[in-house]
């Protein structure tokens, strides 16, 4: 694991579309990291990510480590 990329405990859900977000320190800057998800309740869209949690970081960190980010400077992860 990459000790420069720390990544916080911040998951939300945002409905409109249905997206998970989470943030990640990459040498003193914030990214935020997005997964579009299929519509769900807010729950399931959280134990969603809980259960994929190491998953998600993993992919974010590979983003980050290509600098594939989108033009507003998060990385977009696919849906697990």
């Amino acid at each position: 694991m990459n000790q420069s990329i720390l990544f916080n405990d911040d998951v939300s859900v945002e409905s409109q579309p249905s997206t998970l977000c989470f943030s990640a320190m990459v040498n003193g800057m914030m990214v935020q990291c997005r997964i579009e998800t299929p519509p769900m309740g807010k729950e399931e869209a959280l134990a969603h990510f809980k259960a994929k949690q190491f998953d998600y970081e993993m992919l974010a960190e590979q983003l980050i480590e290509d600098e594939d980010f989108q033009s507003d400077g998060s990385v977009l992860l696919s849906f697990l």
